[in-house]
């Protein structure tokens, strides 16, 4: 369930300017809410607790719930959309229509992380396990 949870997250990362529109956006968050909820039910399973662990497939609605609040956060500070830095690429270098900056990086780094951290930290905490 790793693997399957983590392919599906950096999918998502990948190509996220196609979860701008609302359509794709909900079609995505549709299936990772039916991912979660597969976890949800196995989660307790006694078998899979030394195998696999479902809860990563929690990954891709973490995902595309921060990426919902961070998008919507950077559209009101910035006032336009976020693009995702490339690898050694600095702020003097040019995005698409626009120069890159900190928010860019910020953008990046959170929504690619922060679901990854989240899933560690409950499990440390032992509350997925």
């Amino acid at each position: 369930m790793f693997f399957l949870g983590s392919a599906i997250h950096v999918i998502l990362w990948l190509f996220y300017k196609s979860l701008r529109t609302l359509k794709v956006y909900l079609v995505s968050f549709l299936i990772a809410s039916l991912l979660a909820l597969y976890a949800i039910l196995h989660i307790d399973r006694i078998e899979s607790k030394s195998t696999e662990k479902d809860y990563w497939l929690f990954l891709p609605i973490l995902f595309l719930a921060n990426f919902g609040l961070l998008r919507t956060l950077f559209l009101i500070i910035f006032g336009n959309e976020p693009l995702m830095t490339g690898y050694r690429q600095s702020s003097w270098e040019q995005g698409e229509y626009r120069r890159l900056h900190f928010g860019d990086a910020f953008f990046t780094i959170s929504t690619l992380a922060i679901p990854w951290l989240t899933i560690i930290f409950l499990s440390y905490l032992k509350i997925l396990n």
